[in-house]
């Protein structure tokens, strides 16, 4: 196993965040879903409270990091509230056929 910065970020959830994110759940769904196919994304989820969303993220800076959160729909519709992004050390296994 090796340890890889990231960022952790938690993007707070608006008080009807149930009802506000239904009419842009897919694209926010569909852009999570890159960003884990390309490797961006080591993780993402909601606390299932829906207090929050919580990704573990590569990227060049915490202001990157950022960056990508504002650019989801979710931010740009009011569904997430805040966004705060800390440094983060990831567990992450050794490539394919190597310890």
């Amino acid at each position: 196993m090796r340890f890889e910065p990231a960022f952790l970020v938690t993007a707070t959830f608006a008080a009807d965040a149930a009802v506000r994110r239904e009419p842009h759940r897919q694209a926010h769904l569909a852009r999570v879903e890159a960003l884990l196919a390309d490797g961006t994304a080591l993780l993402a989820g909601a606390r299932a409270d829906l207090g929050a969303s919580v990704l573990v993220l590569r990227a060049a800076d915490a202001s990157a990091a950022r960056a990508l959160c504002e650019q989801d729909p979710y931010w740009r519709h009011g569904v997430w509230t805040a966004i705060e992004v800390a440094d983060y050390l990831a567990a992450v296994p050794p490539p394919h056929g190597r310890s």
